[in-house]
């Protein structure tokens, strides 16, 4: 069962790991969520109960992931550009927990080098449609252009 302690504890993991970011302060991360430092401070200190609009507004600024904070399932971050830090950041989808053995590293391997082998398959079907519609399309082009040409000046008068 989830309690407000353990979404608060989430909470104020993300919050820490904004802080690590040089170009972000406590007065600034409270600024941008609406709350007033002093709130703030007791939300960090857990004398207070983070709301979930606040939780909310994190989540769209800087991109945490919602499901992380309250339930505490999949990754800190939702996968993708990283908003509302000062460099530019991506973050990856959570890998799947293989055991540490040599056998559980190469089947996580195996397992991701099939996933990308899949992607990089469906990539190459996709590139192939385009250059068929480029073909297409220069075909067209041609046609039209060689039937501009070919056809009468219009008289004027």
């Amino acid at each position: 069962m989830v309690t407000k302690a353990d979404i608060n504890m989430r909470f104020v993991k993300a919050i820490e790991s904004l802080l690590q970011d040089k170009g972000l302060t406590k007065t600034g991360v409270a600024q941008s969520l609406g709350i007033k430092p002093a709130k703030f401070s007791e939300i960090l200190n857990f004398r207070m109960n983070v709301g979930t609009e606040t939780i909310a507004l994190l989540c769209d600024l800087y991109s945490f992931n919602p499901t992380w904070i309250l339930l505490g399932e999949g990754s800190m971050l939702t996968a993708g550009n990283i908003k509302g830090r000062s460099k530019s950041a991506i973050a990856v989808p959570k890998l799947p927990d293989f055991p540490l053995d040599s056998n559980g590293v190469c089947e996580m391997f195996l397992t991701l080098m099939q996933d990308k082998d899949l992607r990089a398959n469906e990539l190459a079907e996709e590139i192939g449609q385009l250059k068929a519609q480029v073909r297409q399309l220069t075909i067209e082009k041609e046609r039209l252009a060689a039937n501009a040409q070919s056809s009468s000046t219009a008289n004027v008068g």
